[in-house]
């Protein structure tokens, strides 16, 4: 009974308030500054309310001060219509006191499911924050209203919100991330905080023209009220300046004027044939044919996702020759720089892990139409005409020493017309040895500009082994990585070097990150949980979105969330290619995970 009179109470206020929320954002969206304020007493909330009024600048009281709630009756005693925003709102309780005390929207630093329930079932603006929970909270909002996410949109607006937090740490920005969020979800209202002053300001408004600003910094000369206007004015001036073009959309221009073929990849694909799912292959009676092959996987997710990619490798004139070149069709690869030689296709087996049972792969590609590939073959010149980007991986040079060569000479030419080149390790131990591996590969590294891994590779190939890391026993320290990723750039000159990480809880379930480094920012991407329906192209999956993110001229931290995601979604998917669309890896980097039914 007791809750039942605290919730209509709840209600009354709301209802009186319902309106606040809808006045609260329309003047975060023209105003585009918060004051955030951690009161040592009530008049302090009274006094910075006060001159911040005149500007037009938004007050948030942060509820970790036990002067919070006085301190917004206060205010509203003053000016009954005031709008002021509950800040590191961090528990239901809080914002249920909150909410009865008049805040017109209430704010956390992270997401809280129950905090977003309170707010929505009494219809006050809720503004979560973090780096990955977007699509969550909008989803629970959504839910909870019982509409659909555009329906959330378009009838609450003032819930169609999300802050970034924190948005600098350090040297680190994290001001990019806004671009991920609001390719699914368009018209996303994005507050900054964390770290904002006016110096970072000047970079973020650049960057989101439409941004929305919280910072304490607007409040901390509050003893001195002249000083304190007087730097406002300085925040609304920074906000009124005009951003130059940025220059990745200078570059987006640059490169549609371009002809095809944008990336170019240059690797062998096979016929693969697998055991259905719990069926092993010394007793499977049939199998399912399909093809894959690393270079391909990467090609086929860049055409998926809109990009013009070509596809190099050999070919027998043969019916398997000729299915796999129309597979590679139907996904938008171009192919018209496949020769079409040799006898045979290259053959995979794959038998499908389960808990602690693990995959298991049988290699028959020896004499493949591609193993006999010769560096005369390939007419790199007009191959890489107009491309912007080479893509292979260390499955190539361990095929044979010829397709090595072949591969030596497109990356001479690839130097020479100054386009970008990348390379997977992809050490396999069944084509060739540690030894071998490290001296072919390390040959080749003064060709590559970025460079990804998995995380056993770099052990492998360059002998770095990692201290505190047991692969095995799925315990990966990112700090390993960090060092692991330093001393591949010192050693090779890397622009960039990204590491997949697996942990493995067993053959069906997995935890799946990545890092990168690019000579001075390390990032680290967030941990997926993810349930496996067929692991094989995951990697691959990873490359192509970093690859596309930054074609596309996204920051390394928004590529890195974006290839993580992108092989997140791989595992679900049956077949080494990624069937994902971009929309569908940007709804998984932005953090909406659920699964739900899509109708």
């Amino acid at each position: 009974m007791k809750g039942a009179l605290i919730s209509e109470s709840l209600r009354k206020h709301a209802e009186k308030d319902m309106k606040k929320s809808a006045q609260v954002f329309k003047k975060m969206q023209k105003s585009r500054l918060i004051a955030l304020l951690t009161p040592k007493s009530k008049n302090e909330c009274l006094r910075a309310y006060e001159i911040l009024r005149p500007f037009g600048v938004i007050l948030e009281i942060a509820f970790r001060s036990e002067f919070a709630v006085d301190g917004l009756k206060a205010i509203l005693k003053k000016f009954p219509e005031a709008l002021v925003l509950a800040g590191t709102v961090m528990t239901p309780q809080q914002a249920e006191s909150a909410i009865k005390a008049g805040a017109a929207g209430v704010v956390s630093a992270d997401y809280i499911p129950d905090v977003v329930k309170i707010c929505v079932e009494n219809d006050i603006m809720c503004i979560p924050g973090g780096l990955s929970d977007v699509g969550k909270q909008l989803v629970q909002k959504a839910e909870s209203y019982g509409c659909s996410l555009g329906e959330l949109q378009l009838k609450y607006p003032y819930q169609w919100v999300y802050k970034l937090f924190p948005a600098f740490a350090g040297e680190v920005s994290n001001i990019d991330l806004f671009q991920s969020w609001k390719g699914p979800y368009k018209g996303l209202a994005v507050v900054y905080t964390g770290g904002v002053t006016l110096d970072t300001l000047r970079e973020a408004v650049k960057k989101d023209p439409q941004g929305i600003f919280c910072a304490s910094a607007l409040t901390k000369h509050l003893a001195q009220p002249e000083l304190m206007k007087k730097e406002t004015k300085k925040w609304k001036e920074t906000l009124k300046s005009e951003p130059p073009q940025p220059e990745k959309q200078v570059r987006a221009k640059k490169m549609e004027k371009t002809q095809a073929p944008r990336v170019v990849t240059f690797g062998e694909l096979m016929v693969r044939l697998s055991s259905p799912p719990g069926v092993r292959l010394q007793q499977a009676q049939n199998l399912d044919l399909r093809f894959g092959g690393a270079e391909a996987n990467v090609t086929i997710s860049l055409a998926r996702f809109g990009l013009e990619a070509a596809f190099v490798t050999a070919l027998p004139e043969n019916d398997l020759g000729a299915n796999a070149l129309d597979v590679l069709r139907q996904n938008g690869v171009d192919t018209h720089f496949i020769i079409r030689k040799g006898k045979r296709i290259g053959i995979y087996y794959l038998e499908h892990g389960s808990g602690p049972r693990p995959s298991k792969v049988i290699y028959d590609r020896a004499n493949s139409a591609f193993s006999e590939i010769r560096p005369a073959d390939l007419d790199w010149e007009r191959i890489l005409e107009n491309s912007h980007w080479f893509h292979w991986t260390g499955i190539t040079p361990a095929l044979s020493d010829s397709a090595a060569a072949s591969l030596r000479k497109g990356l001479e030419v690839a130097r020479k017309k100054r386009i970008t080149v990348s390379a997977d390790l992809n050490f396999r131990r069944k084509l060739w040895s540690e030894a071998k591996a490290g001296e072919v590969m390390t040959g080749l590294m003064a060709y590559v500009d970025i460079l990804f891994a998995n995380e056993e590779d770099p052990t492998r190939v360059f002998g770095l082994r990692p201290r505190k890391t047991d692969v095995v026993a799925g315990k990966l320290d990112i700090e390993d990585y960090r060092e692991i990723a330093k001393e591949l750039v010192k050693r090779f000159g890397f622009k960039k070097v990204a590491v997949s990480l697996r942990q493995s809880i067993s053959a069906s379930e997995n935890i799946w990150s990545a890092c990168l480094f690019n000579g001075k920012n390390f990032y680290k991407s967030p941990k997926h949980r993810v349930w496996i329906v067929d692991r094989v192209g995951t990697g691959d999956a990873f490359a192509a979105g970093v690859i596309f993110s930054l074609l596309k001229g996204r920051t390394d931290q928004q590529a890195l969330y974006f290839g993580v995601a992108a092989a997140c979604l791989k595992h679900s998917i049956y077949g080494d290619f990624n069937l994902a669309s971009e929309e569908e890896v940007e709804r998984v980097a932005a953090g909406v995970t659920s699964g739900r039914v899509q109708r």
